[in-house]
């Protein structure tokens, strides 16, 4: 970069800035000289020089460096910049979920918050079923609106957020989110009690608390039905049939005594 003849003393940058470049007069300590930081939702930049445009003359007339260089200042100051409906959910992935919530930020064109938009989501599912929510505004926050909706089959969906005021569309964003069954076992530790007591409903079982389990023991009813378990033994290895035919040869052998056979 050729010289830039003149510069102007920012100070220290930040504790969250990001010195890019510095100048280092002669005799002097370095200070900053291009320095940007996140503010709020947008960027700022600091060029503490006036003299870029001998920057432009030290160089040929075909070399476009230096307008490359603001070029890329302003895109950097606008990249990232939401839009005026920005949409969310909490969640990316349901995990055994069907319940998927919607928030949405609507501002106008000076981004300031928009109250009386007309907000709707518009859901398309895996087999290319359609479904539209309308969101309400949040009483305590300027400018959200939120609703929820039921995704009934596993897959990816696509949610597409259309805000408006009477005849003129503010803007649009796009959500995307997949719902997946099966997994919640593998991946939450703690006790999911919806899924539970879903289950037990389908199943014609039931939900029972720790402080009902005392009621388990009663409540359970006997079934015939089940698993039977058959055991084939030999009948000289049945203690009771062995004495019950060593009776039968006793009894012979006394009948006969008593009739003179013997």
């Amino acid at each position: 970069m050729p010289q830039m003849a003149n510069y102007q003393e920012a100070g220290d940058p930040k504790p969250g800035a990001t010195v890019l470049l510095v100048s280092t007069p002669a005799g002097k300590r370095k200070t900053p000289l291009l320095v940007t930081e996140n503010y709020g939702r947008g960027r700022t930049v600091l060029f503490s020089t006036e003299g870029s445009w001998r920057w432009k003359m030290w160089l040929p007339h075909d070399d476009k460096t230096h307008a490359t260089f603001w070029q890329q200042i302003l895109r950097h100051l606008v990249t990232d910049t939401p839009g005026q409906v920005t949409a969310s959910t909490p969640k990316s992935v349901l995990s055994d979920e069907t319940k998927v919530p919607l928030r949405a930020e609507v501002r106008d064109k000076q981004y300031k918050p928009v109250t009386n938009a007309k907000v709707q989501a518009r859901f398309m599912a895996p087999d290319g079923a359609s479904a539209t929510v309308e969101l309400t505004p949040q009483p305590l926050e300027e400018g959200i609106y939120s609703g929820e909706w039921t995704a009934e089959k596993p897959g990816t969906y696509v949610a597409d957020i259309i805000a408006g005021r009477e005849q003129e569309e503010i803007g649009r964003d796009v959500v995307t989110f997949r719902r997946e069954d099966g997994v919640a076992e593998s991946f939450h530790t703690s006790q999911n009690r919806e899924l539970l007591e879903k289950l037990s409903e389908q199943t014609g079982g039931r939900y029972y608390k720790p402080g009902e389990a005392s009621k388990l023991a009663n409540e359970i009813s006997y079934s015939e039905a089940g698993i039977s378990t058959r055991e084939t033994r030999d009948l000289w290895d049945m203690p009771a049939i062995f004495l019950l035919a060593l009776g039968i040869l006793a009894c012979e052998w006394l009948l006969r005594r008593r009739w003179g056979v013997v």
